[in-house]
């Protein structure tokens, strides 16, 4: 029994042996094939690396503020007689925008300027019989006096007259009139709004600003303005920095002034600005999706061509500034350099590629059809391989 015993396992080691062997041989068989096997080339698009001046810039937002803005009011009070301006019109300076009934004050001061010849005679009589000694001293100076009142209730009635009549006080645009408190007919009353008006041409923008950006303002900065309901771009220039910073936000105020003569910019419009910093010179560029951002370093891909074929090769960057769809890479990367700009996530260090696009390369243009045919050549000649565009 034990000798047949024996002699079945050693059966079934030769037949276990044989099955297990054989898979060790396929295995290596396999990993020699995948070996020497060549992956097919990735289709990627490329950009050339560009050297040039980059102009750095602080994005901010601000409010636009009229330079001068006022309620047109009166001092005094009276019946509205006219009604001058229509309700968001342009009115210059001391143009005429309301007139008060004055027909009262007009009748006092007649009744006065009559009263004045009678006082005027009455002093010059008295100053005579004065330094004749005939009348006191006490006579003369009460006579003086009345004369004294009498041109006073002049000059303050002609004050009254005037502000009987209400004018711009600056030149501007005027609001909507307030039908409910200024109407003709209508008794108004000292202080009453009759009308906004703002002068906006010029204008004011005040951007609100992080303290740590004060280093880089300084007056007459120039500033890029935009207003997205017009999509349109102003430029104005940094007119005041504000002396204090808030406590709380610790930010500052920054008041730029742009000139508004298609009067489009209007107070409390939102806008975004971006203050124009120095230019940097001979910095290099790539677009932005050109870099793979990573935990242990920031790279790209450059494209080398190699026996014939673009091959990809991992390439670390320090990156700088960024700016929309363009990047400033400050280490690690020369001018002229090819580099991916899209379809990285099917690279790898040393990976043959397709480039779809045409590229720029030392001034002349590299036709993308060229290469795709230059690198299906290649793949061609490796059997077994599909090409993967």
């Amino acid at each position: 029994m034990i000798k047949r015993f024996v002699i079945a396992i050693l059966i079934l080691a030769v037949i276990f042996g044989g099955i297990f062997g054989y898979k060790a041989y396929k295995g290596y068989e396999m990993g020699q094939m995948m070996r020497m096997m060549k992956y097919p080339p990735a289709s990627v698009s490329a950009a050339v690396a560009k050297i040039g001046n980059w102009r750095n810039y602080i994005h901010t937002i601000g409010n636009v503020t009229a330079v001068n803005s006022v309620n047109v009011t009166t001092q005094v009070a009276g019946q509205v007689k006219g009604i001058y301006f229509n309700s968001g019109e342009f009115v210059k300076k001391n143009r005429v925008l309301v007139k008060l009934d004055d027909s009262l004050q007009l009748a006092q001061l007649k009744q006065y300027k009559s009263q004045l010849i009678i006082n005027k005679f009455n002093y010059l009589q008295y100053k005579k019989a004065y330094l004749k000694n005939a009348v006191s001293k006490a006579s003369y100076i009460q006579m003086l006096s009345t004369l004294k009142q009498n041109e006073a209730l002049i000059r303050q009635t002609e004050v009254v007259i005037k502000d009987m009549t209400v004018k711009a006080p600056f030149s501007g645009i005027v609001g909507i009139r307030n039908s409910s408190s200024v109407n003709l007919g209508q008794y108004i009353q000292p202080g009453t709004n009759i009308i906004p008006l703002y002068s906006i041409n010029p204008i004011y923008i005040d951007f609100t600003m992080p303290q740590n950006d004060l280093h880089s303002l300084k007056i007459n900065q120039k500033v890029k303005v935009e207003l997205d309901s017009y999509h349109k771009v102003f430029i104005g220039r940094i007119k005041t920095i504000s002396i204090d910073v808030n406590t709380v936000s610790r930010n500052i105020t920054v008041r730029v002034i742009i000139n508004n003569g298609d009067m489009i910019l209007r107070p409390g419009m939102f806008v975004t600005g971006r203050v124009l910093l120095p230019v940097i010179h001979n910095v290099v560029t790539v677009p932005a999706t050109a870099v793979t951002y990573n935990p242990y370093g920031d790279f790209v891909y450059i494209v080398v061509k190699k026996n014939g074929q673009y091959i990809a090769n991992t390439d670390y960057v320090t990156v700088g500034p960024q700016r929309s769809d363009t990047v400033v890479i400050t280490k690690g990367l020369k001018a002229g350099e090819t580099v991916v700009t899209a379809g990285q996530v099917k690279l790898r260090n040393g990976a043959p590629v397709i480039i779809e696009n045409g590229i720029e390369n030392n001034g002349k243009a590299v036709v993308a059809k060229k290469i795709i045919k230059n690198n299906k050549a290649e793949v061609s000649k490796n059997k077994g391989m599909v090409n993967s565009k």
